[in-house]
């Protein structure tokens, strides 16, 4: 299993397969294309890349990343032999009449693929699943964050802390921005307003669901907002995460270096799911988008409250269980409608889920493992039909347009 440094990264949103992986996909070609007597360039886009690629911005971040050329993009909504849904095709032009050209997959995160060639990254885990890895726990005193400093060297701290505080840093921000979002949808940014409604509230549960919410929101917002966005393991999931751990440190004050180590846990859970399914919404719906990020937060909080590793296991399970067959559906393309809210109502659930691991675990051993459920998800999302998989051809894309 790959390095944690290739989940979480930091780039523009508003999708790490749309925005991220087509501008990393730009930069990987021009460094191993030669560009002497280079005339123009096209780009063409495929399925997903194609339908929500205006939406998402992928032609602007295109744009942006070969801005010292000549190019043209194609949104081909008709071609279906491709490899991957997120498929585009760089094609160089030469004065010369050369033509070179190169197939990529932007298959989730940021990550990305060339079609063709062999990946140049090798593993840095000796395990793929869950349970693979509960069998060589106990050699690291059945502590899941010493494994992965073992695993990923001490220098995993500094760069999972460095990304969690500039995470921090987008709330903070974000919930002093006002305005409305980029778009035909007109939505307005509301993460202020939530926040201030969340502070003239008394109960503590409504409280802590509204501080979550106004957090989530205001990630969410940054991330529509094409702001710069760490994948927590995707930018359209990209609010639960930060939300869940910002209030464990600004509202429990927690210690940043335990929520640092409980950051890197749940992100082992999110790169199991990558492992084994998929991180794409254009791939299997957005349970693999939510429901990982979900899975995610709720491992993260299981670890820092010193919870066990079954327990650890449990939340990260029912996080995902509860949204399998999760459709991704962005109306008009934009990851506005419904997935702002959506990230607000995942860290509820992701909440809920490290309660049932903490209260209801110890009464009885869940038959559905994390692994089980990894698998679950990811035969659900094959059968799920395209249009509901980051098209905006179905679901409430199609309802509200």
């Amino acid at each position: 299993m790959k390095s944690l440094k290739e989940l979480l990264i930091v780039g523009p949103g508003p999708s790490s397969s749309h925005t991220i992986g087509p501008y990393r996909i730009c930069l990987d070609f021009l460094r191993n294309t030669n560009i002497e007597n280079l005339d123009h360039i096209i780009v063409i886009l495929y399925d997903s890349l194609a339908l929500t690629g205006k939406g998402h911005g992928t032609d602007k971040i295109i744009l942006n990343a070969l801005k010292q050329f000549d190019v043209k993009i194609v949104f081909d909504t008709e071609t279906v032999d491709i490899p991957h849904p997120n498929t585009m095709r760089i094609q160089a032009f030469y004065k010369t009449g050369e033509v070179i050209s190169k197939v990529y997959c932007s298959i989730g995160g940021g990550a990305y693929q060339v079609v063709g060639e062999n990946s140049k990254t090798i593993d840095t885990y000796p395990f793929n699943t869950f349970d693979e890895m509960k069998k060589i726990l106990p050699n690291f005193n059945n502590d899941i964050y010493s494994l992965i400093e073992h695993y990923e060297g001490k220098d995993i701290f500094s760069y999972a802390q460095n990304l969690l505080l500039k995470s921090f840093d987008t709330i903070k921000k974000s919930l002093k921005t006002e305005g409305l979002l980029p778009g035909p949808l007109k939505l307005k940014r509301v993460s202020h307003e939530i926040y201030t409604r969340a502070n003239e509230l008394e109960g503590l549960e409504e409280k802590r669901a509204l501080l979550l919410t106004s957090y989530s929101y205001a990630t969410s917002e940054a991330n529509a907002a094409s702001e710069m966005i760490v994948t927590t393991p995707t930018c359209g999931a990209s609010g639960v995460v930060p939300a869940i751990l910002y209030y464990l440190y600004k509202d429990l004050r927690g210690n940043l270096h335990k929520l640092t180590k409980a950051y890197l846990v749940g992100a082992l859970i999110a790169d199991f799911i990558k492992q084994n399914a998929s991180i794409s919404g254009a791939v299997l719906g957005c349970q693999a988008e939510i429901g990982s990020a979900a899975s995610f937060a709720s491992a993260s909080l299981a670890y820092y409250n010193n919870l066990s590793i079954y327990q650890i296991e449990y939340a990260a399970e029912v996080s995902m269980e509860h949204f399998l067959g999760l459709t991704c559906d962005p109306v008009d393309g934009y990851v506005q409608i419904p997935c702002i809210e959506r990230n607000a109502v995942a860290c509820v659930h992701a909440y809920a889920a490290y309660i049932l691991s903490k209260n209801v675990a110890i009464y009885r051993h869940n038959k559905v493992s994390f692994d089980d459920v990894i698998l679950a998800m990811k035969e659900t999302g094959k059968q799920l039909p395209s249009d509901l998989k980051e098209t905006s051809k179905g679901g409430l894309a199609k309802i509200i347009c």
